[in-house]
């Protein structure tokens, strides 16, 4: 059986999870805080790596279970699949994908920040973090500018019907098809006498998806609509290698539409992003990339989720990453994290397979 997994690079991923949330936990002396991260393969749903924080010693899995259990940091719980986790900021790229194609917004459309966006005759409102506002905007200014009160008001002009609608295209609340299985999360939804659509609009109110699935998703995008089940099986062949039993699952699950031009202004608006507020991270990086920041707010008094996605090359895209750290205050915090996983995977040797038949001395 061969798996999608790389292992160099699967070594890679679990280290540089480890040394951000490592040094987070140092720093504050957070020792229960976890975190996820999933990479994909833009256009096949290949999983590259999984990694979960923190881990265990599968050799040690029965004697040590009861510690295990009981550790507060959760180490039994995978958060790639199975952490369930608002995606703040990091979901912007799928509203704008909804918000084009409903036609809420056109490309030229612009929506003017003040700083607080207000929801129409009532007390109710939602911040944009730069509180001083943006000013007039376009949908890839607020993608690069991360800007609340923009994707508020498409919210609102979409309600929950069409977030849902365009939010399950593209796979978010629904299971991945992962083989080892995963946790669906769910999309947000609206309380009895409620409207959540602006506020879920930019990846608060009710909603919840796991690590996977964000990676999943805007690999859906960037691919230009190619949907394919999340997998870890590559190939299963008979005994001396000598035919193909199986394979995993490329089919798209779905094909979404995406126009070019929308697809392009979603992605210029994740490239300003990473060659702008994050460029001192991404100079570093060995391709030019997209990415998208988030920040997950779980209450007053605690510290925020950090959420982060990104993908590379821009130009023609073949990864894809997903990544919660808990309590890790900033998406911004995360992109270092996201640079040395694609560094490691784009810097990576290229492995030579050689495969031999029975009875054959290997070279």
């Amino acid at each position: 059986m061969e798996l999608t997994i790389d292992l160099e690079f699967q070594k890679a991923t679990e280290a540089a999870l480890a040394e951000t949330v490592e040094r987070m936990d140092a720093a504050d002396r957070d020792w229960t805080r976890g975190a996820g991260v999933a990479v994909v393969r833009v256009g096949t749903g290949e999983i590259l790596s999984l990694a979960s924080y923190p881990s265990f010693d599968i050799t040690a899995y029965r004697r040590d279970y009861n510690n295990l259990a009981a550790d507060p940091a959760k180490p039994l719980i995978n958060r790639a699949t199975m952490g369930l986790y608002a995606p703040g900021s990091t979901l912007k790229p799928a509203t704008a994908y909804a918000a084009l194609t409903s036609g809420a917004i056109s490309l030229k459309g612009r929506i003017s920040d003040t700083g607080t966006w207000w929801y129409p005759r009532t007390n109710l409102y939602a911040n944009c973090w730069y509180h001083a506002g943006h000013g007039s905007q376009n949908i890839t200014q607020a993608i690069t500018n991360s800007c609340n009160y923009f994707f508020a008001e498409l919210g609102y002009r979409m309600g929950m019907d069409t977030l849902d609608e365009y939010y399950k295209i593209l796979g978010l609340g629904e299971h991945t098809g992962i083989e080892i299985g995963d946790y669906a999360g769910n999309r947000p939804y609206n309380p009895q006498g409620q409207d959540q659509a602006p506020w879920a609009a930019f990846g608060q109110s009710n909603q919840r998806y796991t690590p996977l699935q964000l990676a999943n998703y805007i690999a859906t995008i960037v691919s230009g609509g190619r949907h394919c089940p999340a997998h870890l099986l590559k190939a299963v062949k008979g005994y001396g290698n000598a035919n193909l039993i199986a394979q995993g699952d490329t089919t798209p699950m779905n094909e979404v539409e995406i126009a070019p031009e929308y697809l392009n202004a979603i992605k210029t608006g994740m490239k300003n992003l990473a060659e702008g507020g994050l460029n001192r991270y991404f100079q570093d990086c060995v391709v030019d990339a997209g990415a998208k920041t988030g920040t997950a707010q779980l209450g007053r008094g605690i510290t925020n989720n950090g959420v982060f996605i990104c993908f590379a090359p821009y130009d023609e895209p073949e990864v894809a990453i997903g990544m919660v750290i808990e309590r890790g205050s900033a998406g911004a915090n995360l992109a270092s994290t996201a640079v040395k996983i694609l560094n490691a995977w784009f810097d990576r040797e290229p492995e030579a397979v050689v495969i031999t038949g029975e009875n054959e001395l290997l070279p």
